[in-house]
């Protein structure tokens, strides 16, 4: 398979940004109807958006998310929080790998009961 043209790259890429003005105008359709359709006694002005790294007070994160023993602030904390030590992830997976097997063996058993007394009562 030969790689795709340059032009064919280009093509794509116009098709793309294309669409993304389409949608954009539709948001902005779908904004100004939601604008008029609003009452006219509340008017509240847009608040400009929080960036993602903003950081929040350890009093309102864990109001706010309804976690209240995961330390807020620290990623590496929040991280530790939810980390499983590697050797319960082995003994986690074995014990999947054994059930899994003895699902299927059990399953097995059925089947063989099941085509030796269809099979037999002939």
């Amino acid at each position: 398979m030969s790689p795709p043209r340059q032009s064919d790259r280009l093509a794509e890429l116009l098709r793309q940004r294309a669409a993304l003005q389409e949608h954009l105008a539709w948001l902005d359709r779908e904004i100004a109807s939601a604008a008029d359709s609003s009452p006219p006694s509340v008017s509240r002005p847009i608040a400009p958006p929080v960036p993602p790294a903003a950081p929040t007070s350890a009093a309102t994160a864990p109001a706010a998310t309804g976690l209240t023993s995961i330390p807020s602030g620290n990623a590496e904390a929040i991280l530790e929080h939810y980390r499983a030590p590697p050797d319960s992830l082995q003994r986690d997976v074995r014990q999947g790998c054994f059930l899994y097997f003895t699902l299927a063996l059990v399953l097995l058993a059925l089947a063989v009961m099941a085509l030796y007394f269809a099979i037999g009562s002939r």
